[in-house]
């Protein structure tokens, strides 16, 4: 009977570490809270603020395992989230999709790159020094950098 109530206790923990890694909370702007989580391929968020609620989801294309990151991507100080995956290929690349917080919406905003560089953000680095992101994009097959500076209080984003 114990060996049995150790097996569902381990079970039990394991599962709740599992949904840990796939669900963030925090703080995107002052009084506003927001829980941003995974569910298979289905990510869902949403924001609490003194008013009421707003929620967004999305679906995301992949087989692999998916990851919640939440940082400042628009260098404002308010904090944003981006989920990531390895490439469906062979595994080498990673993957990006970032979403920026909107005080004027109190919801999330996906960002897409500087528009020559495609519409995925691939091995993304955050570089907060120069408070710009730079991943990967591929001209004919050749890879790239790609660098990406959101404008300040705008959806739009230039390149260099």
């Amino acid at each position: 009977m114990g060996k049995i109530f150790l097996f569902l206790a381990y079970l039990f923990l394991a599962f709740s570490v599992c949904a840990a890694e796939n669900s963030e909370s925090f703080s995107p702007a002052p009084g506003v809270k927001a829980v941003v989580e995974i569910k298979g391929n289905h990510l869902m968020w949403k924001t609490y603020y003194r008013n009421g609620s707003a929620q967004g989801d999305v679906s995301i294309d992949t087989e692999k395992v998916i990851h919640i990151n939440v940082d400042s991507y628009d260098f404002s100080g308010k904090y944003g989230f981006s989920v990531w995956h390895v490439d469906d290929g062979m595994g080498v690349y990673s993957i990006y999709r970032i979403f920026t917080f909107s005080s004027s919406d109190n919801k999330f905003v996906e960002r897409n790159p500087s528009s020559m560089c495609g519409d995925e953000f691939i091995n993304l680095k955050v570089d907060k020094k120069r408070r710009r992101l730079v991943s990967t994009y591929w001209n004919n097959g050749v890879p790239k950098l790609c660098v990406t500076r959101f404008r300040s209080g705008e959806h739009g984003s230039t390149a260099e």
